[in-house]
């Protein structure tokens, strides 16, 4: 089951970049959102550019949650 809480704090982390450049544990789990669609892109919401705890540059843009998709997995569980 995934919370409302869950959603909002892996976005905080997306829209700041800290996903990845927190230790891999908190990207893979921000990852996950990615990946099941519930954080999705969007242009309108403006740019990150950081650098990860690699050294390597990064430039995506900022997201949001998709609620109806958070819905229909809380309804799954």
């Amino acid at each position: 089951m995934i919370t409302d809480q869950e959603c909002e704090k892996a976005l905080e982390l997306f829209n700041s970049g800290q996903w990845l450049q927190l230790e891999g544990s908190v990207g893979r789990w921000v990852n996950d959102f990615v990946q099941s669609e519930i954080i999705v892109q969007d242009e309108k919401n403006g740019i990150v550019s950081i650098i990860d705890g690699y050294g390597r540059f990064f430039k995506y843009h900022k997201g949001h949650i998709n609620w109806d998709k958070v819905s229909t997995i809380q309804m799954e569980g």
